[in-house]
């Protein structure tokens, strides 16, 4: 019985197409590390009756280990390496998928689509008969070119150099063939002694209406109405893929999508399932954002067709039959990585992501004529648009002259006198240095307002009213130091584009030397619901519009951002963890929570593990009434656990086990010097309380309390006191 191994849907299409060639029926095996998907897929995979047997393997998180134990060899000589030898991986891999491979046939043929996961360490090791699937046009000559090991795991060349990993790109022994849908003239002769072309198309069409049946099983795309004028838009992670970073390759997708709404065709985009950023800021009017969840070929086999297919340089294009004509900006068949980089500048080069601020003026002072031009990004694709909200006391004309970009050098000096004799340091000297270079580099739009008032809400009117093709939008204080807020902003767009991030408290730390150590981002929920606090947040203009179409208040900004902003709910984590309706049901949280630690005393023997309950009740005990009460305002996680816990042993050690948590998960800060951790301990209370608040406490583990090594000597006298 053969096995077939895939980690995108696209090589899932094709291990279909292959399987049904096959006599008897294959395993198939589903990478899961690369899209992540839900379980249900295999279901349906399963449900198609072309598998014997579909199981899911290398999910995403499963290998910190072993990446853990590969850093540690990062330097290492030739002698520790050998010393090392396959150890790592026989000890990590080798338990790891004995399970999942349990039903697979060693001694049959094994299709392996890609060779440089965790997983073919295991299948060289155990299959003698490897069948490479070069499954695209042109794909194995790009990996050969580019592809390679990344992030991590280029630590692994070491190991592959000494023979103590498979050499990537199928030089492997075992690998018999390696099926391929075009052959490669300019390839070794190790290549063009393994390669057997056996062009995709002929593959499917030898079983074509099974596998039409299978795949729109698979993937269903009923009902989706295509305009008369329209153009499929395919994206690429370009920036998973180190090409260029997450923000140029938004603005890319602008672009192009952009290009074809000028043309008058409505836009199918169909992002990549590893497209990291969130596909909401793509939206535009005429703009229709597809699934990732399926493979653009599907559309292959449905009835109407496109009247364009336009990629940045997707492979796709070339075996696209949905559409009656194809465009690809980068279409050249060898190339280089710096090729794709220099390609996507070139198009990025009259492009510019515009970014407006909304900063209130409350008085004029060199130290906030500093923070206001501090704002300025440092980037020769971002566009600056200031907009001065003038407090009614101040008059604008007045403003106008004090605040003028050609007093910047006087404004400096008066500030770094100003902090001289008020014996303060001066903060940002290589910051201050450069601020005029930058400043006639990246030169901002200024405009000055006077709307009457200057409450948030007030101003974010504005801001809606004047949404226009602006990428993102901020409301600012200018007592906002905005050096260190503008860089983490930078590094959190570069990361990724999202519909909204929130930096709702912009509080700079410091350590001794009177040096920022870290900035703190809060995310503004209170139990499961957004406090309405808009200030400090980066809102892109997509959220803007759904704001202008629905009831402009701040309750319903509040629920449009608990429904819209995924970002915000997965990856920060609110301090609610469990359904709201589960909490409702309870009648009389204490009651229900003092009989719950009464059981918990009574059932758990082991102190810590006691403990480590205790906390997590208490924690429940307030997000009840967070839910209950709609806010937590109205009382502190610490008044909530002197009412549950009567013992004041009790009291510290779940308060320590709070705290210990926050710092595990670098919820508070990153980074955190030894001073901070120290503060921890020396207002223990005020922190537990203020980061429950800002919905920052949010994973509580049964792990011990931070040890002693961790504060500094010289502090530990202090906290005793």
């Amino acid at each position: 019985m053969k096995s077939l191994v895939v980690m995108t849907y696209y090589q899932l299409m094709h291990s279909i197409a292959l399987a049904l060639t096959f006599e008897e029926k294959p395993n198939l095996y589903f990478s899961m590390e690369f899209l992540n998907p839900e379980e249900e897929l295999l279901d349906r995979i399963a449900e198609t009756g072309v598998f014997n047997e579909v199981r899911g393997i290398t999910r995403r998180g499963e290998f910190l280990p072993i990446v853990r134990e590969l850093r540690k060899t990062k330097d290492m000589k030739d002698s520790e390496i050998d010393k090392i030898g396959n150890s790592i991986f026989d000890e990590f891999l080798e338990n790891h998928y004995a399970p999942d491979f349990a039903s697979a046939d060693f001694d049959d043929e094994i299709y392996v689509y890609n060779d440089f996961q965790w997983h073919y360490y295991y299948i060289v090791k155990h299959f003698k008969n490897i069948i490479g699937v070069e499954d695209g046009y042109g794909s194995l000559h790009q990996q050969i070119a580019i592809h390679m090991h990344k992030g991590d795991k280029e630590l692994l060349y070491p190991f592959i150099e000494k023979g103590y990993f498979p050499q990537p790109l199928y030089r492997d022994e075992h690998v018999k063939k390696i099926i391929s849908s075009c052959d490669f003239d300019d390839l070794d002769d190790y290549y063009r002694s393994k390669i057997e072309v056996w062009d995709y198309k002929d593959i499917v069409e030898l079983n074509r209406e099974k596998f039409k049946e299978a795949l729109l099983h698979i993937f269903d795309i009923k009902g989706l109405g295509i305009a008369d004028k329209s153009t499929l838009y395919v994206g690429q992670p370009l920036d998973r893929s180190r090409y260029c970073n997450a923000m140029h390759n938004y603005m890319l997708c602008k672009k192009i999508i952009g290009n074809e709404l000028k043309n008058g065709y409505t836009v199918y985009y169909k992002p990549h399932p590893a497209d990291r950023n969130d596909t909401r800021v793509y939206g535009e009017e005429n703009v229709v954002i597809l699934p990732k969840s399926f493979p653009v070929e599907v559309f292959n086999y449905q009835d109407k067709k496109f009247d364009r297919f336009v990629t940045f340089g997707s492979t796709a294009s070339s075996i696209a039959t949905c559409a009656k004509q194809s465009f690809k900006y980068f279409d050249k068949e060898e190339f280089e990585r710096d090729d794709v980089t220099d390609a996507i500048k070139a198009q990025l080069k009259p492009k510019m992501m515009k970014m407006r601020f909304f900063i209130k003026v409350r008085e004029l002072t060199p130290e906030t004529y500093i923070n206001v031009y501090s704002t300025v990004y440092r980037n020769s694709y971002i566009q600056t648009y200031m907009h001065l909200v003038i407090s009614p006391e101040l008059d604008v004309e007045e403003c106008k002259k004090y605040l003028d970009l050609s007093n910047l050098s006087r404004m400096i000096r008066e500030y770094k006198r100003e902090r001289s004799w008020t014996k303060e340091s001066v903060l940002w000297h290589k910051e201050l240095n450069w601020l005029k270079k930058w400043l006639d580099r990246y030169k901002p739009v200024v405009s000055y307002h006077n709307i009457g008032s200057m409450k948030d809400w007030d101003i974010y009117d504005e801001i809606v009213s004047k949404a226009g093709r602006y990428d993102y939008m901020m409301i600012l204080d200018s007592g906002n130091n905005a050096f260190q807020l503008t860089k983490e902003l930078i590094k959190a767009i570069r990361i990724r584009a999202y519909p909204a991030l929130y930096f709702r408290t912009h509080s700079i730390v410091f350590n001794d030397r009177n040096k920022p150590l870290a900035i703190t981002l809060n995310q503004g929920y209170l139990g499961d619901d957004y406090n309405g606090d808009i200030r400090n947040k980066l809102i892109h203009r997509e959220v803007m519009r759904a704001y202008e179409a629905g009831e402009r208040t701040p309750y319903a900004f509040a629920v449009l951002m608990r429904d819209y902003d995924e970002y915000v709910r997965k990856a920060v984590g609110l301090s609610l963890h469990v359904d709201a309706s589960d909490y409702l049901e309870i009648e009389d949280g204490y009651e229900h929570y003092k009989k719950r630690i009464a059981d918990a005393r009574a059932a758990i023997t082991d102190d810590n593990q006691l403990m480590g309950e205790l906390a997590n009740i208490v924690l429940e005990y307030y997000d009840w009434y967070s839910v209950v009460n709609h806010n937590a305002l109205g009382i502190k996680i610490s008044e909530l656990a002197d009412e549950l816990l009567e013992d004041e042993r009790e009291k510290n050690i779940v308060y320590r086990k709070f705290t210990d948590a926050m710092t595990r998960e670098r919820a508070l800060t990153n980074n955190l010097a030894l001073l901070q951790e120290a503060n921890y301990y020396i207002k223990m209370k005020h922190t537990v309380d203020v980061a429950a608040e800002t919905g920052v406490l949010k994973v509580i583990e049964n792990a011990g309390r931070i040890t002693d090594k961790l504060i500094p000597e010289r502090l530990k006298d202090r906290i005793k006191k």
